[in-house]
């Protein structure tokens, strides 16, 4: 028979588990009000400034918080914005950190962020529940949505893809991004909800790695042309190809034109 401790010790395992999938979080939601949770060492927000409008630049300046999911969106977003713009200037730098409410990196990434000059934050980490059991802050998040506003960077959302196999999952998490920023006001690319098109009109295509969890080159190219759109306010269904990403011509033509039908029926951005 077992004794009394087994259980609960069988139940922090799976939770941990759970949490761990994909660097940690992988999951839905529940809800977005944060009115009894406690404040993390950043504070709590307060302010609620508009998005700061930084498309139209010849200079991009992108910082990226997040795990895994963002760790081959760097030079991809580099490649397509000068694809787009010969002329323009880009860095985009991969602070990595982990989640957004991650204590260990908070200082570098708040170090990072108010000292050097930003055009553009992505944020990627929200922690959420698959299972829809578990009801995560989404005060770190909002926290990092201010502060990059209150720099006059232009924050986005980066609601992950869904997990393949889980016709859901996508925009589920489109939906708790959404209300993210129904709260503080932000950018959310329509990550999720791309991917749900692109494995409903050609399921064929491999967006996904091996894992099932993480994206392919393609998928990673996907991703960064929905952020090119977002980013520089540029169709990405007119970019030119990309001989140097190996993806073929027209695989990288239907990309794009999804990546734009999609951001054309969820505005992923309301400035002012």
């Amino acid at each position: 028979m077992y004794s009394k401790t087994v259980f609960p010790i069988y139940i922090a395992i799976i939770l941990f588990i759970s949490l761990s999938a994909c660097d940690g979080a992988s999951s839905y939601i529940a809800n977005v009000s944060d009115n009894n949770q406690q404040k993390g060492d950043l504070g709590s927000p307060k302010s609620n400034l508009p998005v700061p409008d930084n498309r139209f630049s010849n200079e991009y300046k992108i910082l990226l918080f997040g795990n895994s999911h963002v760790s081959n969106q760097a030079d991809l977003i580099n490649k397509i914005i000068k694809a787009g713009n010969n002329k323009a200037q880009v860095t985009v730098v991969n602070a990595g950190g982990g989640f957004l409410d991650d204590k260990g990196s908070q200082l570098r990434r708040n170090d990072l962020l108010t000292t050097q000059r930003w055009t553009h934050l992505i944020l990627q980490g929200q922690k959420y529940s698959q299972s829809g059991t578990v009801s995560y802050s989404t005060l770190e998040t909002q926290i990092w949505i201010e502060k990059a506003k209150n720099e006059s960077i232009t924050p986005i959302l980066f609601p992950e893809h869904p997990q393949l196999g889980r016709s859901k999952e996508g925009r589920q998490v489109h939906q708790l991004h959404s209300s993210i920023a129904a709260v503080q006001k932000s950018c959310v690319a329509p990550i999720g909800l791309a991917w749900d098109r692109v494995l409903m009109i050609s399921p064929s295509l491999r967006l996904h790695s091996s894992d099932g969890n993480h994206a392919s080159l393609m998928g990673n190219l996907f991703t960064a042309l929905v952020f090119y759109e977002v980013i520089t306010g540029n169709s990405a269904d007119l970019l030119p190809y990309i001989a140097d990403i190996d993806v073929d011509e027209p695989t990288q033509q239907l990309l794009g034109q999804i990546a734009s039908e999609t951001i054309q029926a969820n505005t992923p951005c309301f400035f002012g």
